[in-house]
């Protein structure tokens, strides 16, 4: 998990490095649907994807019936600003998704994006630039979508979300109570930072990835095709040539931290904005992410899996007057986030919410509200328990199942073990009580 308190100590970033240290982290957080449609749509409802309907990167609403959070809380009197990356989903008549306001920069790519007029495509063409400029140059890198950003900072997207949340801040157009939404695109790829930000990894001996020859072949068949849907060239050109597996992680991975640490710059301008205005210690502050990423392991790159590289994302909540500091251990998910941010607000909670509200792990860092959670993503279902995570895959009948104390790096699949038998069958039950869009009759090929 990419916070150096919790994670990885070796990252350069002084902004989330402070944060745990003023406020509660959460070290076994986990993203209810680990791809971003899906996860922003879950933080704003409250709900599951079964309930709320994005169960990947699909466009439309959500429900008439589903709770939104920016709703919620206008109700009670806040004013709702976001500035950068919604990918919510919504339809173009709601193209707020409830925001009172919203300074748009909501892709960092694919090709074509150049044509979405939001407020990011506005300042580009300002300078004379579209957004296939700088993905071109990823598609002509050595290792593709890897490469140092070539013009001034200042132009970059995640630069550009840091600069507009701070003039707000500074200019004292929040109206209180106000919540402010701040969503940077990074690291998501291209993985493009600055080079003064990618050059120290490049020199460091990084983490490759957990894995090993022929892993996925005892995986579920879903994963497999998962490899070939985000940047697809990555994984052909490494199979192409798997003595150069290492070289082409490692610059991955150099790129994607300095991406994070371009961005905790960014954030930590904002915070200082805060502070200046004597703001910062009367202000709730909440920072997550939407999913991770494999970056190699489990021989996969992007997002969209149960395993941890992938769905348990960072969690750090701050606010001196009521939080202490310190690790939080219980389990916690997305789903429970609209249902805290609400309790902190002193909003009411809307009965068609499904999360739980995590202010009791936020004021005794001893407490637990529950002892599993669950994740959905793609049709598939997984639970996660304090020893096991067990995932089902309808689609193709089949299912993974990991012993998380012998096996932290959930690289073997126990799911047709004899000896695991009795939990495989007990956590799937759960999953069935669970989840009401399962079907009655699930048979399994055993893997």
């Amino acid at each position: 998990m990419d916070v150096p308190a919790v994670g990885h100590r070796f990252l350069d970033m002084p902004t989330l490095d402070r944060l745990p240290r003023e406020g509660a982290v959460f070290r076994r957080h986990y993203s209810t649907g680990p791809i971003c449609i899906p996860a922003r749509n879950t933080w704003i409802t409250g709900q599951y994807p079964h309930t709320h309907g994005k169960w990947e990167n699909i466009g439309g609403g959500v429900p008439e019936t589903s709770p939104v959070l920016m709703a919620e809380l206008g109700a009670h009197g806040y004013q709702t600003t976001a500035v950068g990356k919604l990918h919510l989903g919504f339809p173009d008549d709601a193209p707020l998704g409830g925001f009172d306001r919203w300074v748009s920069a909501d892709r960092k790519g694919n090709f074509g994006a150049a044509g979405q007029q939001d407020d990011y495509a506005a300042f580009l063409a300002e300078r004379g630039l579209v957004r296939d400029d700088y993905l071109r140059m990823g598609v002509e890198a050595p290792t593709p979508h890897v490469y140092d950003w070539p013009w001034d900072e200042s132009w970059h997207i995640d630069h550009y979300v840091g600069a507009r949340a701070l003039e707000i801040i500074e200019r004292g157009e929040l109206r209180e109570p106000w919540f402010l939404w701040v969503s940077f695109n990074g690291p998501h790829n291209p993985w493009d930072p600055p080079a003064r930000c990618s050059e120290p990894y490049k020199e460091m001996e990084l983490p490759l990835g957990h894995t090993f020859p022929g892993e996925l072949d005892t995986k579920p068949t879903d994963h497999t095709r998962l490899r070939f849907n985000y940047t697809g060239d990555i994984p052909r050109l490494i199979d192409s040539d798997y003595r150069r597996r290492d070289q082409i992680i490692h610059a991955i991975r150099a790129s994607h931290y300095g991406n994070l640490s371009f961005i905790d710059e960014q954030m930590g301008r904002v915070i200082g904005a805060l502070e200046r205005r004597g703001e910062f210690d009367d202000t709730i502050v909440l920072w997550t992410s939407d999913h991770g990423a494999h970056l190699g392991d489990h021989d996969l790159i992007h997002k969209g899996t149960h395993y941890d590289l992938s769905a348990r994302v960072p969690l750090v909540v701050r606010h001196p007057a009521s939080i202490p500091p310190g690790v939080r251990d219980g389990f916690s998910a997305h789903v429970d986030l609209m249902p805290t941010i609400l309790s902190l607000a002193g909003a009411p909670l809307p009965e068609a919410m499904e999360g739980r509200d995590l202010t009791t792990l936020l004021t005794d860092g001893e407490a637990s509200v529950q002892d599993e959670v669950f994740i959905e993503v793609r049709g598939n279902v997984s639970i996660v328990t304090d020893r096991w995570k067990l995932g089902l895959y309808p689609h193709d009948g089949e299912g993974d199942l990991y012993d998380l104390d012998d096996d932290p790096f959930e690289l073997i699949n126990r799911f047709g073990d004899g000896d695991h038998a009795g939990v495989r069958e007990e956590l799937s039950e759960r999953i069935r009580e669970f989840s009401p869009v399962w079907p009655p009759a699930f048979s399994v090929v055993r893997r």
